[in-house]
């Protein structure tokens, strides 16, 4: 939910939180998701917009893929490293 809003994916990790706990795997592996992503749909927007740039060619294929990384390793590293 992340590359799409910001705020709705506050608000799941809210309830995922809430849920199961901030010290359980689940709540741990939901935390580090999120400070790993980042709104990209935004950003690019407000960056590209700001400095007129009109061709964003690689930019949001790459940026993806760096989201959709992120969702793969972050379950392995807490796993790693917190249990």
């Amino acid at each position: 939910m992340r590359p799409v809003s910001g705020s709705g994916a506050l608000s799941i990790l809210t309830n995922i939180l809430k849920d199961y706990g901030p010290d359980s795997a689940i709540g741990k592996c939901a935390s580090v998701m999120m400070g790993s992503t980042e709104t990209t749909f935004y950003t690019m927007t407000i960056y590209y917009g700001s400095t007129g740039i009109k061709k964003s060619r690689h930019t949001l294929p790459s940026a993806l893929c760096a989201d959709l990384t992120s969702f793969i390793v972050s379950p392995i590293m807490v796993h790693l490293f917190f249990q």
